[in-house]
């Protein structure tokens, strides 16, 4: 099958409503209760009638495109595209594509998920500097472990422990682990709504 346009893909799946912008912010879920259920229905709609081969493409295009991508791949749970997913979080290609990771991994919901999650946690909690997609990572594990029973996070969240350092060198939302869980939490809920 020939690969799709790419400006076709970017307007069909990135592009409606703002998308990708909303969902870098996560800011669909910050709207009306209807406002969040068209958003999840739309998103689960494309998530189901995205091809592989499209969404492989769009994984491999910019980061809205890539962004949008994981959230499709998230939705319809494409296990597929779990090794690429685990590939680019082992890689550090995150770019601003985190939300999505965390989404999807978070969907998928195995042993090697939290397995990723924590390895990258475990480097980049280590440099206070480094401030992007650690919250979401840390909501997708702790959402992973309670899903599978699991507490093997607890040293990272300890008092004194990586997480504690590394939220406290910066500006946070909150440095409540369980807030970032919260909010993988609302975005799984939401999916599990639409399956």
């Amino acid at each position: 099958m020939p690969e799709a346009d790419a400006g076709d893909l970017f307007a069909r799946y990135c592009l409606p409503g703002g998308r990708y912008k909303k969902l870098l912010s996560a800011s669909f879920m910050r709207t009306s209760r209807e406002q969040v259920l068209v958003f999840g229905r739309a998103m689960a709609a494309d998530s189901r009638n995205a091809s592989t081969g499209e969404l492989r493409q769009l994984l491999g295009g910019d980061w809205r495109e890539a962004l949008t991508a994981c959230w499709l791949i998230g939705f319809s749970r494409r296990r597929e595209f779990q090794d690429d997913l685990h590939r680019i979080v082992s890689d550090e290609n995150i770019r601003r594509t985190g939300k999505g990771i965390a989404f999807a991994l978070a969907r998928f919901c195995e042993p090697s998920d939290a397995s990723v999650l924590r390895c990258y946690l475990e480097c980049s909690l280590g440099d206070p500097l480094d401030r992007g997609n650690q919250p979401w990572f840390l909501g997708a594990l702790l959402h992973v472990e309670k899903r599978l029973g699991v507490m093997d996070s607890q040293d990272l969240i300890a008092p004194e422990g990586l997480w504690q350092r590394w939220s406290s060198a910066g500006f946070l939302e909150s440095a409540d682990p369980f807030y970032w869980e919260r909010e993988v939490d609302g975005w799984i809920d939401l999916a599990e709504m639409l399956d």
